[in-house]
């Protein structure tokens, strides 16, 4: 028997279970359910509702359970008529001031209070006066608030201060005046705050964008994974058939749809905690706004028209197919040139619509796709050089993190949670480089000043590199910086920081790098080329200057006039939504995330799955699909199932481990040194790395609730 196991008594059965159990744990371990309101595995325990309440041999009265250890030897009773009658008693209290509306509350179905009044409550009440009434708090977009009927579990006030790191929620108030609500009248400031409507165990906390839209048993669900940051964390789609045609021109478009009503978290302890972010629970309304449903032909004068897929491919074939005429700078002469193909891609593109693209684009005789607007430089000759390089479980291993360049609370807010966790924990020493921002965590912020590393290296700050120097330190590099104007100054002051401190451990190297964007893991996992030079000269490999160019997930806040017919002579644009500002001959209309099976690279560098939750529009294709079919209408052969197929095998797995245990990266630091001439700009600026967290891609941007979400984020500063 191990050491860590005593024997309990539950029911007259004996169990084996966890020395540091409570005894409501235990009861879980042995599958014996104990009814609960205030408590939470991922919460402090508060012991404030008393449901939970069991009786223990040679104890006078019940037990709480949530808060009493279990001891070697205990008895425990959860069935008898004492425990029974106490748990009557309280629900009897709980439901005095409760309101009777669950017909119109949009917890019903789902409400932890119905589930035990239903085994716990009375025929008839005993209580004859005047109800309660709580006047309602003003929560922000997303939390709507009906505080009649609160039961006091205070899992939204322990949430807020653990987890979100907003410590605005309390109790005020004594007996029957106690009420949970924020002290100054202030809005819950947090990209976390749907999980607030989670785990509000009855209807006081819901959800605003999902009020009276539909009930939870009329629902489908559909197992997936978030792509809005890397962690790619577990979720469940759900959604609903609608019955109703849908007309378009006075033509049925379709005969039955599904829509996605509402998307919540999936427990996996490796990444989520049962936890998801706004954007990702919220931004699935952009999907209803200007989707681009059909393809869209435009002339030089910007004239658009509808068109069909049969007049797109035969322009393709006609445009990619014949020689060029194609006037080259600093010339007087035109010159007759063969079509060449380069691609940018800007954001949400899975790993087979990367890999499709890329594929398309060898059979040109080129291989450059460029990673948005920008000068992304990441080495790629292995897997520790562009992921995490250590698991979401070894951050609980450091001593010490540093997070050079990055806003972790927007590019990876579950992440960003699990260090705060470990952070309070075990007082975890926390030093930030760069543009401040308000992770929620005790933090010491060195400044934004690139020439901070630089001191560090050279030894001139010696409060930083007693720090630095410690065994279980992390450096945390936020790959976002790798796009400025200063990313190779930067990179390599990285770089030899890590060579300087580097230390390879069973759970990773010092040195990690966190990616915002799924398509950027994407890309360095297919190693891909990064894009190095400007949007404005794109070349292919024998300096040849690009005349077709596609253009991937254009983004409307980013786009404006950096693509010109006057650079090339076609632009072919495919995307998920209708983009005003984007120069194309071709606007073409793709499925997104929610709309097909893939993969994606999450941080850690595993290849994770996610699946189709909803129908797309009728008149769109996979990333994948298109390329498919462009390269067989040109007669270019390519084994397209084999090929897709390849990674597949790769699912779950984590080969980073591996590859560290297998050898040190000695060239991983075999880059440009920070003393060389062209690296004078010392008092370079990180820059900042998120701007609108809300409002990211083209889902987001067509999201009605993340766009009230930005104008909450705009009026409140403090965020």
């Amino acid at each position: 028997m191990s050491s860590n196991l005593i024997p309990i008594t539950i029911n007259n059965r004996i169990f084996q279970v966890r020395a540091t159990a409570s005894i409501l744990q235990a009861c879980e371990e042995a599958a014996i359910d104990v009814p609960r309101f205030c408590y939470h595995e991922k919460l402090s325990v508060s012991g404030n509702c008393r449901m939970c309440l069991v009786e223990v041999e040679k104890s006078p009265k019940p037990v709480v359970s949530c808060a009493m250890p279990v001891s070697k030897n205990m008895v425990i009773y959860t069935d008898t008529p004492l425990v029974k009658k106490a748990r009557e008693s309280v629900l009897e209290f709980l439901l005095i001031n409760h309101p009777l509306d669950c017909p119109v509350c949009d917890q019903a179905g789902e409400c932890d209070l119905q589930d035990e009044a239903l085994q716990y409550g009375a025929d008839r009440g005993r209580f004859f006066e005047f109800k309660r009434s709580v006047e309602d708090k003003e929560c922000g977009p997303i939390v709507k608030t009906i505080m009649t009927r609160c039961i006091h579990c205070t899992r939204c006030v322990r949430f807020s201060a653990e987890i979100a790191g907003q410590e605005v929620m309390g109790a005020f108030g004594r007996g029957q005046d106690t009420e949970i609500g924020t002290y100054i009248q202030s809005f819950i400031k947090t990209e976390l705050s749907g999980n607030l409507v989670d785990l509000c165990p009855v209807g006081a906390l819901t959800s605003k964008p999902y009020a009276f839209v539909a009930r939870s048993w009329e629902l489908q669900k559909v197992d997936s994974i978030d792509f809005f940051d890397g962690t790619c964390a577990d979720i469940v789609i759900q959604t609903r058939k609608l019955s109703t045609p849908q007309y378009e021109n006075g033509k049925i478009k379709h005969l039955s749809k599904e829509e996605i009503v509402r998307i919540l978290p999936r427990f996996n302890g490796l990444y989520s905690d049962n936890w998801i972010s706004d954007k990702t629970r919220y931004a699935f309304d952009g999907l209803r706004k200007q989707r681009l449903n059909s393809p869209m032909i435009y002339d030089r004068k910007n004239f658009s028209k509808t068109g069909n897929w049969t007049d797109v491919l035969f322009d393709f074939t006609n445009r990619l197919t014949r020689n060029v005429f194609q006037t080259w700078e600093n010339s007087s002469t035109s010159m007759i040139e063969p079509a060449r193909v380069a691609a940018i891609v800007e954001s949400l593109v899975d790993v087979e619509g990367l890999y499709a693209l890329n594929t398309a684009l060898k059979l040109y005789g080129n291989t450059d796709i460029q990673y948005g607007n920008t000068k992304l430089n990441l080495n790629i000759d292995a897997p520790f050089f562009y992921n995490l390089n250590r698991t979401f479980e070894s951050f609980e291993t450091l001593n010490g993190l540093i997070l050079i360049g990055s806003n972790s609370r927007f590019e990876a807010s579950l992440l960003n949670t699990a260090l705060r966790k470990h952070q309070i924990s075990r007082a975890l020493p926390y030093v930030t480089v760069g543009a401040f921002a308000a992770l929620k965590v005790k933090q010491m912020h060195a400044g934004n000043n690139v020439n901070i590393l630089l001191n560090i290296l050279e030894n001139k700050n010696s409060e930083f590199t007693k720090f630095y120097s410690l065994n279980q330190t992390a450096i945390l590099v936020g790959v976002e910086n790798f796009k400025s104007q200063s990313a190779l100054l930067i990179q390599n002051l990285i770089r030899n920081l890590g060579k300087k401190f580097f230390v390879k451990t069973k759970n990773g190297t010092r040195l990690s790098l966190l990616h915002a964007n799924v398509t950027s893991l994407a890309f360095a996992n297919l190693g891909l080329n990064t894009g190095v030079r400007s949007v404005f000269h794109l070349t292919t490999a024998d300096d040849k200057k690009i005349n077709n160019l596609f253009v991937v997930q254009p983004q409307e806040l980013n786009n404006k006039k950096w693509l010109s017919t006057s650079v090339y002579t076609h632009v072919i644009g495919l995307s998920t939504h209708k983009v005003s500002n984007l120069l194309c001959d071709h606007l073409l209309p793709i499925k997104t995330f929610y709309e097909k099976d893939g993969y994606l690279f999450n941080i850690e560098g595993r290849l994770r799955k996610f699946y189709k939750a909803v129908t797309a529009p009728l008149n769109t294709r996979s990333l994948e699909s298109f390329f498919m079919t462009l390269c067989r209408v040109l007669s270019l052969p390519e084994d397209w199932a084999g090929n897709l197929n390849a990674f597949w095998f790769l699912e779950n797995e984590l080969p980073i481990n591996n590859l560290i245990e297998k050898y040190i990266p000695d060239y991983f630091f075999n880059l440009l040194s920070y003393e060389e001439e062209s690296f004078i700009t010392k008092n370079t600026l990180f820059i900042p790395t998120v701007v609108n967290f809300y409002v990211t891609d083209m889902i987001s941007q067509n999201s009605t609730t993340m766009g009230e979400c930005s104008l909450f984020l705009n009026e409140n500063t403090n965020f």
